[in-house]
């Protein structure tokens, strides 16, 4: 009887979900970096939020993957994580909600404002320009 290890389906449309959210992001930073003269990303700096739908683990082992045969291919990824935050309609509080609820802390309602967590966006790159790249040839 021969044994194996098998993933779950749902493991692979996670995967197969963030590498598309990084083939996106590879494909804009390379776009930015040709119209700067940019020839070798070093660093991709990201901002995911708490509840974007992307993971950041799973953005990590796609990013490789994605940068394969372009300007990014050795290129690190840094992920900055946002936790999600809201304001409260009532009294303006700002607060983090919990697992229990997005209740204010100071009056009790439950009529609040998403303001941050849903972000994914690129923060910044780093790299150099052809003609460093040319003179250390």
């Amino acid at each position: 009887m021969r044994s194996f290890a098998a993933r779950p389906s749902f493991v692979y449309d996670l995967a197969m979900h963030e590498l598309s959210l990084v083939i996106n992001v590879v494909h804009l930073v390379s776009e930015d970096a040709a119209r700067k003269g940019i020839a070798r990303i070093s660093t991709v700096e990201l901002e995911v939020g708490e509840i974007s739908g992307a993971l950041p683990h799973a953005l990590k082992e796609a990013f490789p993957i994605a940068c394969r045969g372009t300007i990014l291919e050795s290129a690190d990824l840094v992920v900055k994580e946002v936790a999600a935050g809201v304001k409260c309609k009532k009294c303006g509080r700002e607060f983090f909600p919990t697992r229990e609820g997005w209740a204010c802390p100071s009056c009790g309602s439950y009529e609040a404002a998403l303001t941050q967590g849903t972000e994914l966006r690129v923060i910044s790159y780093t790299g150099e320009a052809q003609e460093c790249l040319s003179r250390s040839s």
